[in-house]
């Protein structure tokens, strides 16, 4: 099978976004926070820079944005959509 950066292609648009994993046919749609919190891990981004972002774009406070994160990234560990090596750990 080929490595989670040449299956996992991805949009994005203010609105969200779209993952789609080539390997298995799989396509999921994402909200704007979503996406938001999708491309911030694959630049590697730590928790705290995204939760800051997540902040300052969609006017939360950071206990919700933290447990937003935390909940997406675990929904894409279940889709196998990165690999626990990939994301950056939880903090």
């Amino acid at each position: 099978m080929s490595s989670g950066r040449e299956r996992i292609r991805s949009t994005h648009a203010a609105d969200g976004g779209i993952v789609m994993d080539i390997d298995r046919g799989k396509m999921f749609s994402l909200n704007a926070s979503g996406s938001t919190i999708f491309q911030f891990l694959e630049k590697g981004f730590d928790d705290e820079q995204i939760i800051e972002e997540l902040v300052r774009r969609f006017e939360i406070p950071a206990d919700l944005a933290k447990r937003d994160l935390d909940d997406f990234r675990e929904v894409l560990k279940s889709h196998a959509l990165f690999a626990d090596n990939q994301l950056p750990a939880a903090e």
